[in-house]
């Protein structure tokens, strides 16, 4: 297999055909230069303010998902991250591919940590049977499978070879026979999907499009940290307009936008999971939680007394 045809460059006239040749026939396409230079550099300086320290009580910062996961919502970074996850040539590719319209379901800023083990091993995102959460109504069927339900990209922030994104080519083609989880699968599958892995290294800027039915996931243990725009498209033909959970956007950053590009980012969509329930919270189950909310509550107690002893001593000398 031609592992050097997976990548592709905008400046090619028939570019988003190439695209769509290669999703249909690998799964997996990297597309180079979408994207210029000052715009990545306006991502990378609204990354930065907001990659420094994790949010407390409302504070500019991260939301910590686990020890080596720390994700933000994408739009919090400002036009710029609309401007990557609303591209009408990448549109055009995913709902050309799905042969249907599409919703951005899901879209996050994500920063992993290098660790010397692997957290998160290769998978499928969909199977017979899934849904999104115990108390969604909608469950993937036999027909669903069948076609490319759900689209995901990622865009590199920085040059990408250590922790680089991984897809098993071809593997969008098994519909997910056996589930989602590659212990799940006969010997002989397993070790096809194992061979035909492709690690997506790649350079900043870089956007990798792929079908979530494909066996993917992160090349760990890894050593260098990863920062990407990681986004996911769902068919509007199987799942109608649907957003994962309801995105944080500024509604001044709204401005430019088109109908397309509206109904893309969910305008009246649907949404699977509650805000409360969505990954950005789960730190509302960390054994620390309780404590470090006891912490902010009291954080402006000694100002309280401060003031109380102030007024206390003011009455005693009136």
């Amino acid at each position: 297999m031609n592992r050097q045809n997976n990548t592709i460059s905008c400046s090619s006239k028939y570019f988003i055909k190439e695209a769509i040749f290669n999703l249909e026939k690998n799964g997996v396409v990297i597309i180079k230069n979408l994207f210029n230079s000052d715009h990545l550099e306006e991502i990378e300086h609204s990354w930065n303010k907001n990659f420094k320290k994790p949010s407390i009580s409302g504070t500019l910062g991260y939301y910590r998902t686990s020890f080596a996961k720390a994700v933000l919502p994408l739009f919090l970074l400002g036009k710029p991250s609309l401007q990557v996850a609303l591209d009408k040539r990448v549109i055009a590719i995913i709902e050309k591919y799905m042969k249907s319209k599409c919703t951005l379901a899901e879209a996050n800023a994500v920063w992993h940590k290098p660790t010397n083990y692997i957290y998160f091993p290769v998978h499928s995102d969909f199977a017979v049977g899934w849904k999104k959460s115990q108390l969604s109504k909608f469950k993937i069927g036999q027909k669903d499978i069948k076609h490319p339900v759900g689209i995901g990209a990622m865009l590199y922030l920085h040059d990408t070879y250590s922790g680089a994104f991984k897809y098993s080519l071809g593997s969008h083609k098994l519909y997910s026979k056996f589930g989602q989880h590659l212990k799940d699968y006969p010997k002989h599958i397993q070790k096809k999907i194992n061979e035909n892995i492709f690690i997506c290294k790649g350079q900043k800027g870089d956007l990798i499009i792929f079908d979530d039915r494909g066996f993917h996931g992160p090349d760990q243990p890894s050593k260098k940290d990863r920062s990407v725009f990681l986004l996911d498209y769902y068919r509007n033909n199987t799942f109608g307009s649907t957003v994962v959970s309801s995105h944080t956007v500024k509604i001044t950053d709204l401005s430019n936008l088109d109908k397309t590009q509206l109904r893309v980012l969910g305008l009246g969509a649907q949404e699977m999971v509650k805000r409360e329930e969505y990954v950005g919270t789960r730190f509302k189950k960390n054994l620390f939680y309780n404590f470090i909310a006891w912490i902010v509550d009291n954080a402006y107690f000694y100002i309280h007394i401060k003031l109380l002893l102030k007024k206390k001593i003011k009455n005693l000398l009136n």
